[in-house]
């Protein structure tokens, strides 16, 4: 762990079961549990198997069969159908019986070392308030535009990002008991566009626990730790929210142990909003021409209005009154660009109120500039699938529209 600031903090959790969330897909659930089985673990490790009701027996049979060789075994076969967001409440309620969890839903594959890795991040930040969990995932894309997603390298094995983490991810008892709380009070609130959300998550079905946590880090200033080599990956295969297999979301798996090179949030440079945009903060930090602008961020050009409160705005949106301009890195992350003050003026620091909209073909060069040797038909899904969530989104309003008019 990093020297210097960064002290490790107190132990909050030294042994966290591991839960692998089962509903109907036995095979599945059997590659997860096998990729469990693979894993380095200390002593008496729990593996817990939840299995929501979905009246197919083979799960179950998958379950008592599966032998765990590195502690107690315990199988939890719920009796009627809870859905996805109950399931994972349930599930998230464990932590309260083993002081944390590492929680796989049946679609993720997990990295043989992911256990140290979770071990060593709740002894450094279990204790930090603004820590909202801690991800196994490491994100290659951005879930809410689908452009190319890289953080940027600040020499640690971590970067935060203001999203919940689902494809593998971690909880200490006081992380989970903090969003239970918050949970409680908020359960029945729309997920809207005007809490500073991505619009996308009004697309999401409403079993999706995902959406209310991540309302709850951005309403409550809460973030995740995300390892930058993946301890987990989604296979992304047909199910209860994903129709198709789709391997766009799979990540190579970090497969030797490691030392692991942590970073407190407040020292970090590698900070992200909910919508994948670094910080105003960690920008200033990067490039001394921004250090005394007041500005938000939105350099993927599709931030929405009400998530932008300051005077001035750095974007890749069109403006005529530009101050600063920064050109377009290929090969690289946009934030990139700011940090090492590329020639140009594709990117523009300038009063909010003078830019206009974000037009398909500058999205279009974005896309293009921050990938390198992708296949054409990624291209055309990063460009195509938000007009896809457009119509979500549409449908969705429409149909709430309806039944509130009765």
């Amino acid at each position: 762990m990093m020297a210097g600031n960064d002290a490790t903090q107190r132990n909050a959790c030294a042994r966290p079961a591991v839960v692998a969330v089962g509903y109907n897909r036995p095979e599945a659930l059997l590659r997860l549990l096998e990729s469990l089985r693979a894993g380095a673990y200390p002593p008496d490790v729990q593996l817990v198997i939840s299995l929501d009701w979905s009246g197919d027996p083979a799960p179950a049979a998958v379950a008592e069969a599966f032998e765990w060789p590195h502690g107690p075994k315990r199988v939890i076969r719920h009796p009627q159908q809870l859905g996805l967001r109950e399931h994972i409440l349930a599930c998230g309620d464990l932590t309260q019986e083993f002081g944390g969890i590492i929680l796989f839903e049946d679609d993720i594959v997990a990295a043989p070392h992911h256990y140290a890795y979770v071990q060593a991040a709740f002894d450094f930040y279990g204790d930090e308030p603004a820590i909202g969990g801690v991800a196994l995932y490491s994100y290659r894309l951005n879930e809410f535009n689908n452009l190319d997603f890289e953080a940027l390298d600040d020499g640690s094995d971590v970067y935060f990002l203001q999203v919940a983490a689902s494809w593998g991810q971690a909880w200490t008892a006081n992380q989970w008991s903090a969003f239970r709380a918050w949970y409680g009070r908020h359960s029945g609130d729309p997920i809207r566009v005007e809490d500073r959300l991505p619009r996308q998550l009004e697309a999401w079905r409403a079993n999706s626990w995902k959406r209310f946590y991540i309302k709850y880090l951005t309403a409550t200033g809460r973030t995740f730790v995300f390892p930058r080599p993946s301890l987990s990956t989604n296979m992304a295969i047909a199910g209860t929210n994903t129709k198709r297999l789709v391997s766009i979301y799979q990540s190579p798996l970090d497969l030797l142990p490691r030392r692991w090179r942590f970073r407190s949030l407040a020292n970090s440079l590698a900070q992200y909003d909910v919508f994948y945009e670094p910080l105003p903060s960690t920008l200033r930090a990067l490039q001394p021409r921004l250090a005394d602008a007041d500005f938000d961020v939105d350099l993927f050009g599709t931030k929405p209005r009400q998530a932008l409160s300051r005077p001035d705005l750095l974007s890749s949106r069109p403006t005529g009154a530009a101050r600063q301009g920064f050109g377009l890195l290929t090969g690289a992350p946009p934030a990139a660009s700011i940090a090492q003050a590329q020639p140009g003026d594709f990117f523009s620091l300038a009063r909010r109120d003078t830019f206009g909209v974000m037009t398909r073909r500058r999205l279009y060069t974005l896309a293009r500039a921050s990938q390198v040797g992708s296949a054409f038909n990624k291209v055309m899904f990063q460009t195509l699938k938000p007009l896809q969530t457009e119509l979500l989104i549409r449908k969705a309003r429409a149909r709430d529209k309806a039944l509130a008019s009765g």
